[in-house]
């Protein structure tokens, strides 16, 4: 007797039979799906109109309330209120295909309904799914979320698409997500009208699902808890139940908010998870000093939501608003804290709210006194190549692979010793840099140097300047490579150590590598050729009492020229350049590389080409699925600069 397969197996298998298949692709979809829609509903080729005439092209497939007593023929016309789901279909997708497919949705969106009457058992929405599906696209699945981002601008968020789905790569669809919590389950795009009277405070993300061969379990999941709604009551398969197995990863894309309208926009640049910094709260006490409640004032496009964290209830506040906020006023609860609807307030309105409320009751408010304490860490911030690709990268990187506070504690404990020597040398190099530029620029206009009769007196001098800050370059190169470096990788699961080893044990562990990763020893082994004389040159300075050597001069014309001392054969500039360059990619790229390795399953990173990247933050490298992404970047030794990389 054959063992029976659970629900999420049957729709995997229907989704493989469909990507499989090379013919047929309307008829594969409606058969597939009918096989889960139980007598309730059916999918069927079909147009769709309305009470007011309006009638939309035919759709390969739409998902509908069965009539049990009609016999379905090749086309239907159906009616807008018994339609649950149009699907536009197409082989193979590209961004005109995609734009088209938008447009034949968005016109079945605009199609009128009946009004939805309140009781038991009543439908709880009456919205129309929109879904772009297709076997394939040409395009990589980021750029149809780059698409379709632009598209949405130009659109209503009632027109939008619910959900783009590709067979053979991944699924994008809207993810909802709270002030002060990470994106949680799927958004449903509601019906026109529905939020004309509500606001709720919710970010939508665009969410990148690289669900590759699970991409139709992920589809039917997410219709059959829409047809749940949709028409309460009906037996229909356990839409959790279907994503079992499924990879659970997700790359976040553009947000989007309500304003006072009830109309979805997108959010701000300025009040982005990543640059935004939150009002300090204020404190709702009683006459003990007890806190009760911390109430923040969220700037939210056009008017601000009420945050309220702790046992004190939001709704009391609400009496102290003006009439016509208290008419917009309601609240979403969550674990832990309280937020209010989009309101048409700002800061002064719920000062004077707060003022109110301590009048009349015995409860005390104050502003937190607590601060946020901001250290500087340089003269520059994300707009700068090192801070962004060194700092920012790292870190956001390292906020996907470890998930727990705890595992971030530790890998922050290795990296920041690391980029605190990288900072250090770049310090150094920068001031050697600056040091050489002044001296040769003061020569040059006689200020520092003259000649009286065969000799040169140079009355200022850098050597020892030079001297000190070619030392602390050394030892701050040795010791973000030796030490930092090589203690962030071991702890990503990469030992690097052998690179500083003799040459014998160094091949040894360079072959051990190359079994498990081979992309990391063949960098290594061509690291070897700098990294070596590096250590070289600070074990001189500090086990052989080697110095840099002085500057010399020439009189050339009546100008005294500078000639810089040299270390490995090199000009002191030219050394610290290449150095500098060097130590600087193998910290980004090496790090990087056992980032990568860590990636939840189905994800990769990319390489942005430098054109593209963002001018406020130049990040090199962004997340990517690794299946219909865009091209996986893989570790490779080579000689150009960090600017150029």
């Amino acid at each position: 007797m054959p063992l029976e397969i659970s629900i999420s197996e049957a729709v995997h298998a229907a989704g493989q039979e469909l990507a499989a298949s090379t013919t047929g692709l309307a008829d594969g979809l409606n058969q597939a799906l009918n096989r889960f829609l139980g007598r309730a509903y059916e999918a069927s080729k079909a147009c769709v109109a309305d009470a007011e005439g309006q009638k939309t092209e035919v759709f390969d497939s739409v998902i509908h309330l069965a009539s049990p007593s009609q016999t379905t023929p090749q086309r239907l016309t159906l009616p807008a209120d018994n339609v649950a789901c149009v699907i536009n279909l197409d082989d193979t997708l590209d961004a005109d295909k995609l734009e088209i497919a938008y447009e034949r949705i968005a016109g079945a969106k605009r199609l009128k309904k009946t009004p939805l009457r309140n009781g038991p058992g009543t439908p709880l929405t009456n919205a129309t799914l929109g879904i772009v599906f297709a076997r394939d696209t040409v395009v990589p699945i980021e750029s149809l979320a780059k698409i379709l981002d632009c598209l949405n601008r130009q659109h209503p968020d009632y027109e939008w698409p619910d959900m783009i789905v590709v067979l053979r790569k991944g699924v994008i669809n809207y993810m909802v997500q709270f002030p002060g919590e990470n994106p949680a389950g799927d958004f449903v795009l509601p019906s026109h009208g529905a939020t004309a009277c509500k606001r709720p405070p919710l970010y939508v993300i665009l969410g990148i699902r690289p669900t590759s061969d699970f991409s139709f379990n992920k589809m039917c999941s997410f219709i059959m808890a829409h047809l749940k709604v949709f028409s309460p009551g009906v037996e229909l398969p356990d839409w959790s139940r279907m994503l079992e197995g499924m990879p659970e990863a997700v790359i976040i894309g553009p947000g989007y908010q309500y304003n006072l309208n009830g109309d979805l926009v997108p959010v701000p640049q300025e009040f982005r998870n990543d640059r935004y910094i939150p009002p300090r709260p204020f404190l709702i006490e009683d006459q003990t000093g007890h806190i009760l409640g911390a109430l923040q004032l969220l700037p939210w496009q056009d008017g601000g939501v009420m945050f309220l964290k702790g046992q004190f209830p939001i709704e009391p506040l609400f009496l102290f608003l003006r009439k016509d906020v208290r008419e917009r006023a309601n609240v979403v609860k969550r674990p832990g804290s309280q937020i209010s609807y989009v309101l048409p307030i700002n800061q002064a309105d719920v000062v004077q709210m707060l003022q109110e409320l301590q009048k009349q009751s015995n409860l005390r408010v104050k502003q937190d006194p607590s601060k946020f304490v901001f250290r500087k860490i340089r003269n520059e911030g994300t707009n700068s190549p090192f801070i962004s690709r060194l700092f920012l990268s790292v870190l956001k990187l390292r906020e996907t692979i470890f998930t727990d506070k705890a595992d971030r504690r530790m890998f922050d404990k290795r990296y920041e010793p690391a980029i605190e020597a990288m900072v250090s040398a770049r310090d150094a190099s920068q001031a050697i840099a600056q040091l050489l530029a002044d001296h040769h620029a003061n020569l040059a206009q006689g200020k520092v140097a003259k000649v009286q009769g065969r000799a040169l007196h140079v009355e200022a001098p850098i050597d020892n300047e030079l001297r000190r800050e070619v030392e602390v370059f050394l030892n701050s190169a040795t010791r973000a490579l030796k030490q930092g470096i090589q203690e962030l990788t071991r702890f990503l699961g990469k030992e690097i150590g052998f690179l500083f080893k003799k040459q014998h044990a160094f091949e040894a562990g360079l072959e051990a590598l190359k079994q498990s990763d081979p992309q990391l020893s063949a960098y290594l082994r061509e690291t070897r050729q700098w990294s070596e004389q590096l250590l070289k040159n600070r074990n001189a300075m500090e086990h052989e009492g080697w110095i840099l050597p002085r500057m010399t001069y020439r009189e050339a014309s009546g100008v005294i020229l500078a000639h810089e001392p040299e270390i490995s054969g090199q000009s002191l500039s030219e050394f610290m350049k290449f150095m500098m360059d060097r130590i600087a990619c193998f910290f980004e790229e090496v790090t990087t590389h056992c980032v990568a390795a860590r990636l939840p399953p189905g994800l990769a990173l990319t390489e942005i080409p430098p054109s593209e990247r963002e001018s406020d933050a130049p990040l090199r490298f962004r997340i990517t699925p690794a299946n219909g992404g865009m091209p996986i970047w893989t570790l490779v030794y080579h000689t150009s600069s960090f600017g150029e990389s």
